[in-house]
């Protein structure tokens, strides 16, 4: 028997993108799978097609709804009697120059991104501290940790997903629960071109153009699955991003500026 093999898994955002290739790489080492979006039909589309040791159910859910994250953890729970794993993927783009940027849009990424965390944090918690045993993995980003131009709105959900892990993972261990914050590099996925774009800035170009080779989501899927078997505090991969987030880390000064530059290019385009 693997390390997943039986265990119950719910992976919000998992209609496409990252939170597929979890389910994917999570069937296939013989989880029980809940895969939920709020895309009932991309979900029947890869629930049908997905094959694997394990099982992946669909759940049409709505992170920006604490309801929802009850009325399914709590069906989760008392059908399999635990939750082993929590994965909060689900996640929205909001990029561009920040004085175009209306407040509605960064109120819909602070709902999505954060209190879509949150929620889903919160409900499996609860579950878990009194189980005594699980982990709770919250997809952040390299923005989580590092200021990227353009992205302002973004990298402010995503730094507070990240303080919200860490600490979260000091208080977890008294009830034997583990949290993980992931940091993903460049994935090939549809989040560029679904994310909302202010002014004229080219954000799928901008991705494209970085000189960092991308990785499929399902290879994504397979990090993410290594770094909870090591329980790691920080998930971070490939080795390009691991690279650049340690040079920020420890030089600073070098890379900062870089970034600087990057924005000032990005705004005289716009």
């Amino acid at each position: 028997m693997g390390y997943f093999t039986g265990k119950v898994a719910v992976v919000t955002g998992a209609a496409s993108g990252i939170g597929r290739g979890i389910c994917e790489a999570l069937s296939a080492e013989g989880a029980i799978v809940y895969a939920a979006d709020i895309e009932g039909a991309e979900l029947d589309t890869f629930a049908q097609a997905a094959a694997g040791a394990g099982e992946i159910r669909r759940v049409v859910l709505d992170v920006t709804k604490e309801g929802d994250f009850a009325r399914i953890i709590g069906e989760v729970s008392e059908e399999h009697g635990q939750l082993d794993l929590m994965v909060n993927n689900a996640g929205i783009g909001v990029v561009g120059d920040f004085r175009r940027i209306q407040l509605d849009d960064i109120r819909s990424a602070v709902d999505v991104n954060l209190w879509g965390v949150v929620y889903g944090t919160k409900a499996a918690y609860e579950v878990m501290a009194a189980q005594g045993h699980g982990h709770i993995v919250n997809i952040a980003s390299s923005a989580g940790v590092m200021p990227v131009p353009m992205q302002t709105a973004y990298a402010m959900t995503k730094h507070a997903v990240v303080g919200l892990s860490r600490s979260l993972r000091l208080e977890a261990a008294v009830y034997g629960v583990s949290v993980s914050a992931v940091l993903p590099g460049l994935v090939r996925s549809a989040f560029f071109t679904s994310a909302k774009v202010v002014g004229e800035y080219d954000y799928q170009r901008e991705m494209e153009n970085l000189p960092i080779q991308s990785i499929s989501a399902r290879r994504a899927g397979e990090h993410i699955l290594a770094g909870i078997r090591a329980n790691r505090e920080l998930i971070v991969f490939p080795t390009s991003n691991r690279l650049i987030l340690f040079l920020f880390r420890h030089f600073p000064g070098l890379m900062t500026p870089l970034l600087a530059r990057a924005t000032l290019s990005s705004l005289a385009r716009d």
